[in-house]
């Protein structure tokens, strides 16, 4: 830090040296001195010109210095900080997650990190670097001149404020664009994320429409900010300017005052044209730097705030420490009693809830007990409370007679093995996530436990097996294999106490039964206490004694055979909810349709389509050239073609982008101007046969001129940021609103492919649509900026001495090719932080463990984690070290190379003057001219695209926009037939899904519902009855044969019109952000309140939305993240109600309800398909759900096996779905 402090002091000096060294040149040309010649003139100038090769040499490896140890130190301490920040975070208390934003906290660390980095790296070194030339520039000023250093650094204010003025309009505008736009990128977000619920509620108009409106938005704050820029912009440059004329008329009267007109002056202070130059460009260097510390010092505000806040969490002590070893008690020994005593409790997020009251529970040693009642009774309050996420706020829970506060908590959940309802993997192979539970356990040990949870067999279909990666919070697998891993973690655990809550709720028939076959023989194979939550009574008959929870309390607890001798009580109404009869199972013949098995073979791995919440999760390269818009860049015919398209999308603003082009040629103009108008005061000041009043005189020409030129280059600047901003502001919106529509467009196949996952997506749309303005307004700004400033440039230069403008012409190259390296290397060293696999890998790693932050405390993972977090940022730090280098370098040739070619030129031009070759007056406007052509290239360039990349992005936008969908789910040509009578049919029906060509769901799979009917699909995961939902809704087509409705191929039916007849309630329903009503009109554009309300009525949603305060215009949040599972779950039944459609798709509708939710709900869908004759087909796990159905067909390995009625496919005997009935034990 201290050789980087040194450096960027070193190098802050070197501009005001500059203005020092260039002062002496001038003197040396312009000297005056009778006893002079030629020779002497050409040896000093000389001599400075080996000073600025000296001072290059000097400041390169200061420079160097200053980059590379500011970089290195900034990445070191933001690792340190890191890693105690993300320590700090997963060893926080649950309570403390309760009322935190996840979704904040795991961007926040990026954030704060960023800015911290940044304050203590580049903007805490360039600060210091400013500073030293602030301070530089005032020294040399004074000493030079202090009576015009005073009356210039009185007018810096104004400039500054002119400056202050620019920055914070452009800031202010900026933040209400990115507002704007983050609005639109977050309406993306939802809609391509849940693409298959807008494609089913034909909603893509709808997400289109508001989509626009929040692009509206951020189209008229660029149109503000245009105009706001142009201002702020203009008024600093025209504030420069003023300056520039001001000051030098003032350097023109103190140079008359000490050497014209008989006045002399023998001092060291006598004012001369370079003594006039050297302070008027030192105060400038001064200002400059002064006004560029403000970006700087904001940065290092924002890392002393975010440093603030990462600091206090830090610090803060969490109330309950998990990874303290020396805290708290150990037992010798666990025996599993367990003793819950008056406790109250409610959820920090919740206080004013309580969720248990006076809470009493005894448990003996070994015994296994299950908690049972409706959602929120406080059944997994207790699990919570055993695993010491929270303290009771009154009373106590003991273990063996001891208060669980007093014992050491990473020791007491080593003792307890948790699985839950919602199973958590992490992103690595399935046998790391199997370990978890036990860090020592060998591989061997791993297979046993994958094999007592009946997740061998899948696992080995796997073509990795067990090191196969379950991807970003396991969405590699389906939800009963994520069930089972989670299940063999916890068996590898072998815990004294073992909480299971909701263990196999995800599982289907089969696995569910020889999991909870394992799940018995874990419970009853050792003598460990057991606590089981659950809904389906079947699953916890044998357990030792049942507790019935209701109202925060136990109001029933004892056996099954105890309990179910209650009259009336709360446990026999519950199980009589759930009760079926299946008396017939040994009754009648065998007159079920029973199928051969087909020999296809399905991997185990479950092939439904995760319900509608996002899409599909494997990916591989198939057709991804056309699917994903990858492009050859080779192809220059399709680049142009592309470009003079974005062009014609510009078109309406044609004469705001012709405003724009005007006025930037003459802003263009203004500085090659400036530098001969420069040159030509240089050559005023040693004209000595000039009197006072001559010199006075042409100084008041010079300074008029460069009044004229402020006012020509603030109107320039207003009127082509104006011109240029709306235009390219409005070209954003429109392509943006274009890409985003053809998105909306595509197949769901589409969407399944890795590289058009909804995050790629949303940031497309955001970083291409913007880089096309580099490809029409920001190309045609710095063309005519450039092109102009060059032509005025070389038509001056030539005019006065083309010899010098050869050699300026050959140097320029080198000072632009010094910035372009840097300018480069900064755009490579921001997408190498961007692209850094460790840093993303880390990011991912801390927002698994944040979502899955229970599960983290559960298995004592956080030390773990922590360390594998700070793992990845060594891995980046060796990066930032590499990228540390190659900025140095390039700063540092960035900053000598100027001085090595005034050296050059200087060296060159002393000969030149010396023999009569050139005029001094023609060296400096030369010299000028092109400095300050350089200075109005590098401002048009400033923001610039590589044309590669806005080529690349040109490109990737009308590949969307172009592509045409194989389903195109806006496309209203097809058939529209008169009436519905619902008869289906899959005919020879062949499928695979496009993201796994390999694996093959259906071959030849037949399948017939007549008008009416209610076919029940049963099976286990992945044999295909999820997909014949999928195929119906045109989600896909089938590879070969087809699915009909009333005789009709829907591939030749309208889409639009066929969705329109259909509803889908899926197992995981999605929910808009908007109100319930909202989300209920998504099932019937235009429905009247009335209608709503009784759709709500009829799905039994209507109580639970009117105790709402604001009832139906309640706002469901993010994913509907502000109701629960089960209330998300009949908004989505209410939606499908509302749409009264000629066919109902029902995929495990009720599976997310408690039981007596599901009870009332099943009985709404009931009366809903007795409603009227509407054909309805229901995929369903739980048995007792379709048993009134008319035809239940059992798929197996993607072919339909047995088809009846439950009746007679109870009298197949060996049948697989009466095996299934047993299995549920459903009476």
């Amino acid at each position: 830090m201290g050789l980087g402090s040194a450096g960027a002091l070193a190098a802050g000096v070197l501009r005001p040296l500059l203005v020092v060294l260039f002062g002496n040149v001038i003197d040396s040309f312009g000297s005056t001195d009778p006893g002079s010649t030629p020779h002497d003139i050409t040896h000093k100038v000389h001599r400075v010109a080996l000073n600025f090769t000296i001072v290059g040499v000097i400041g390169f490896a200061m420079a160097f210095l200053q980059v590379y140890c500011w970089s290195v130190t900034a990445s070191r301490q933001s690792k340190r900080i890191r890693s105690l920040y993300v320590n700090a975070i997963v060893t926080q208390e649950i309570g403390w997650f309760d009322l935190s934003d996840p979704m904040q906290l795991s961007s926040r660390i990026t954030d704060a990190t960023i800015a911290i980095q940044d304050g203590m790296g580049a903007k805490m070194s360039d600060l210091l670097h400013f500073a030293s030339t602030v301070v530089a520039g005032i020294v040399i000023a004074m000493v030079k001149g202090w009576e015009l250093t005073l009356i210039l650094m009185a007018i810096v204010p104004f400039v500054a404020a002119s400056g202050i003025f620019s920055r914070k309009v452009i800031t202010s505008s900026t933040k209400r664009i990115l507002q704007a736009y983050a609005q639109a990128g977050a309406v993306a977000q939802e809609s391509l994320s849940n693409i298959r619920t807008v494609h089913m509620f034909n909603s893509v108009n709808h997400f289109v429409e508001k989509y626009g409106q929040a692009l509206e938005g951020a189209t008229t704050a660029g149109i503000k900010k245009a105009f706001a820029v142009g201002c702020g912009n203009g008024l600093m440059y025209s504030m420069i300017f003023f300056m520039y004329a001001l000051g030098f008329f003032l350097g023109a009267v103190f140079i008359a005052r000490d050497n014209l007109d008989g006045n002399t002056c023998n001092g060291s202070t006598c004012y001369d044209g370079g003594r006039v130059l050297t302070i008027f460009f030192a105060v400038m260097q001064s200002s400059m730097a002064l006004g560029q510390t403000g970006p700087s010092l904001q940065a290092v505000y924002s890392a002393c705030a975010a440093a603030f806040d990462v600091f206090e969490l830090i610090k803060r002590p969490s109330l309950i420490e998990p990874t303290n070893d020396d805290k708290g008690k150990k037992l010798q020994r666990v025996a599993g009693r367990i003793n819950i005593e008056n406790v109250r409790f409610a959820y920090p997020s919740r206080p004013e809830v309580e969720v248990c009251r006076d809470y009493s529970l005894e448990i003996k040693a070994g015994e296994t007990i299950a908690l049972v009642g409706s959602s929120g009774s406080g059944k997994s309050t207790v699990i919570s409370l055993l695993e010491r996420f929270y303290d009771p706020m009154e009373g106590s829970v003991k273990i063996d007679g001891e208060d669980l506060r007093s014992l050491n908590v990473k020791w007491l959940r080593q003792q307890i093995g948790l699985v839950g309802q919602e199973p958590a993997l992490f992103a690595t192979s399935i046998m790391e996530n199997i370990r978890y539970g036990q860090p020592s356990a060998s591989n061997s040990d791993v297979i046993e436990a994958a094999k007592m949870a009946n997740a061998f067999h899948f696992i080995m279909e796997f073509p990795e097996g067990f090191e196969t990666e379950v991807g970003d919070r396991g969405a590699q697998l389906s939800g009963g294999q994520k069930q089972r891993i989670a299940i063999a973690r916890a068996i590898i655990k072998n815990p004294p106490i073992l909480l299971l809550d909701e263990a196999t709720s995800a599982l289907d028939t089969e696995s569910e039964q020889v999991v909870q076959a394992s799940l018995d023989q874990l419970v009853t194979g050792s003598n460990r206490t057991t606590i089981i939550v659950a809904h389906r009574l079947s699953t916890i008959r044998a357990a030792d004694r049942i507790a019935v929870h209701s109202g925060g309390g136990i109001v029933e607890i004892g056996s099954h055979e105890e309990l179910v001798l209650i009259p009336n009580g709360h446990y026999r109404l519950l199980l009589e909810a759930q009760s079926r009869s299946v008396a017939e199972k040994d009754a009648g013949s065998n007159n079920a349709a029973v199928f051969e098995l087909s020999s296809s073979k399905l991997p185990a791995d479950d092939q439904r389509y995760d319900g509608l919440m996002g899409t599909s999760r494997k990916s591989n390269t198939h057709d991804a050239a056309s699917w994903s818009g990858a492009t050859d860049n080779s192809d220059e015919d399709s680049n142009s073609a592309f470009t003079a398209r974005i062009w014609k999308m510009s078109s309406p603003e044609w004469k705001l982008i012709v405003l724009g082009g005007v006025a930037s040629v003459f802003k263009a103009g203004v500085y090659p101007v400036a530098g001969l108008l420069i040159a030509k005061i240089i050559h005023v000041y040693y004209e000595p046969q000039k009197t006072e009043h001559e010199l006075l005189h042409d100084m008041r020409y010079y300074s008029l001129a460069f009044c004229c030129l402020a006012v020509v280059c603030g109107t320039s600047f207003l009127w082509m940021e104006y011109g240029f901003g709306v235009a390219s502001s409005r070209l954003v919106g429109r392509v943006r609103l274009a890409t985003y529509r053809a998105m909306l467009r595509q197949e769901v196949g589409w969407f399944d492919l890795k590289e058009n996952s909804s995050g790629a997506l949303v940031s497309r749309l955001a970083s291409d649509s913007a880089i096309l303005q580099a490809m029409t307004s920001d190309f045609l700004n710095r063309s005519l900026a450039s092109g102009a400033t060059m032509v005025i440039v070389l038509a001056i230069s030539f005019y006065y001495t083309w010899q010098m403008t050869l050699i300026m012409f050959a140097m320029a190259p080198l000072l632009i090719g010094s910035n372009y390296v840097r300018l480069q290397q900064i755009e490579g060293q921001m997408n190498a932080k961007k692209n850094n696999q460790a840093d993303n890998a880390a990011a991912s790693l801390l927002s698994e463990a944040i979502d899955s932050i229970r599960t983290v405390a559960s298995f004592g993972m956080e030390k773990m984690l922590t360390a594998q977090y700070t793992s990845f940022l060594s891995v980046s730090n060796e990066q930032d070290k590499k990228l540390g280098i190659s900025g140095g370098l390039s700063f540092g040739l960035s900053q000598c190379v100027l001085f090595w070619v005034l050296a050059f030129i200087f060296y060159i031009g002393g000969i030149w003057v010396s023999d009569d070759t050139i005029g001094f007056e023609d060296l400096f406007i030369v010299l000028m001219v092109f400095m300050m052509g350089s200075f109005s290239i590098s401002l048009a360039s400033q923001g610039s695209v590589a044309s590669d990349k806005a080529k690349q992005a040109t490109t990737n936008v009308f590949k969307i926009i172009d592509r045409v969908p194989e389903i195109d789910a806006t496309s209203t040509s097809g058939i529209v037939l008169p009436s519905v009578h619902g008869n289906i049919n899959f005919l020879q029906v062949s499928f695979a899904y496009p993201s796994r060509p390999n694996s093959t769901v259906y071959r030849e799979y037949n399948l017939a519902v007549r008008h009416g009917q209610t076919v029940a699909l049963v099976g286990t995961s992945g044999s295909g009855k999820s997909t014949a939902i999928a195929l119906l809704e045109r989600f896909y087509n089938p590879t070969s044969g087809m699915v009909t409705l009333d005789g009709h191929d829907v591939r030749s039916l309208s889409l639009p019109w066929l969705r329109d007849r259909i509803s889908l309630v899926s197992q995981e329903p999605v929910l808009f952000t908007g109100t319930i009503a909202e989300n209920i009109a998504l099932g019937k554009p235009g429905a009247s309140r009335k209608e709503i309300v009784e759709a709500a009525r009829s799905a039994n949603a209507f109580n639970f939305i009117s105790n709402f305060p604001q009832g139906f215009d309640t706002d469901v949040g993010d994913r509907g993240a502000q109701v629960s599972g089960g209330q998300k779950q009949r908004i989505a039944i209410a939606r499908a109600i509302l749409r009264d459609p000629d066919v109902l798709l029902l995929d495990e509708a009720t599976s997310a309800l408690d039981n007596e939710s599901e009870r009332v709900v099943q009985a709404s869908l009931d009366a809903l398909m007795a409603q009227k004759r509407r054909t309805t087909i229901v995929v369903a796990h739980r048995l007792s759900t379709i048993r009134k159905a008319d035809v239940i067909a059992v798929t197996h390995q993607g072919a339909i096996v047995e088809l009846g009625s439950h009746t007679e496919l109870m009298r197949v005997s060996g049948g697989i779905y009466q095996r299934m009935v047993g299995q549920q034990a459903v009476e």
